[in-house]
């Protein structure tokens, strides 16, 4: 018995569902070793989280020129339809989550060990939680819940109460070392870059809300 065309879209829809999986799992995955790469001070963990981000760029490519592909080759409705929208854009965000990541990679050199102690556990706590959202705006895209939806921007305002934390704790160390004033600025934008993977997270569940409970 031959494969039917459902079936022909059904593997190819699995087929980018777990590249969109495994996307996202690569991007909280830098996000970890950036923050680790922070905290010990390791320069070349920073450089291969840069290194890594090839993987997120080239699936961000790859997924999106299949899924145009798939809408030309399947001229899809209702169930489908919303898929196909809903995996274009979600791998955009997934890509700014590798940027974000990369961007605080970066920071770690500009630092030049100078990160300070009092901002560790509070930026190995943001991380912790911004992967968490991460994560789970990964698993809303393969099974929508609106009370997930829900419950990741609820949850973004624990990394937002977090960032505003840090960022008093940054304040008060320029008061009482204005020379330092712009490493500690260099610091806080560290915290700044884990604040918007969670930021991400949240605009995935936006727009798979918009997908599939607004209809849009």
């Amino acid at each position: 018995m031959g494969t039917s065309i459902r079936q022909l879209i059904d593997q190819r829809h699995e087929t980018l569902r777990s590249r969109v999986v495994a996307m996202g799992s690569h991007a909280g995955e830098m996000t970890r070793l950036a923050v680790e790469a922070t905290i010990s001070e390791d320069f070349a963990l920073a450089e291969k989280v840069i290194a890594m981000d090839d993987f997120i760029d080239g699936e961000e490519y790859a997924i999106t020129r299949e899924t145009v592909a798939a809408f030309a080759l399947e001229a899809p409705v209702a169930r489908d339809l919303k898929f196909l929208t809903a995996t274009l854009g979600v791998v955009v965000e997934l890509e700014k989550a590798g940027d974000h990541a990369v961007k605080l990679a970066r920071r770690v050199r500009k630092l030049q060990g100078a990160f300070p102690a009092e901002l560790k556990l509070a930026l190995s706590k943001m991380s912790e939680e911004s992967r968490r959202l991460l994560a789970c705006s990964v698993r809303l895209y393969v099974d929508f819940d609106p009370v997930l939806a829900a419950e990741i921007r609820t949850s973004d305002e624990v990394v937002d109460s977090q960032y505003s934390a840090a960022r008093r704790v940054v304040l008060s160390l320029i008061e009482e070392n204005p020379s330092d004033a712009r490493q500690l600025m260099r610091s806080l934008a560290v915290c700044h870059a884990v604040e918007h993977i969670a930021d991400t997270a949240v605009e995935i569940a936006h727009r798979l809300k918009m997908h599939y409970v607004e209809g849009r």
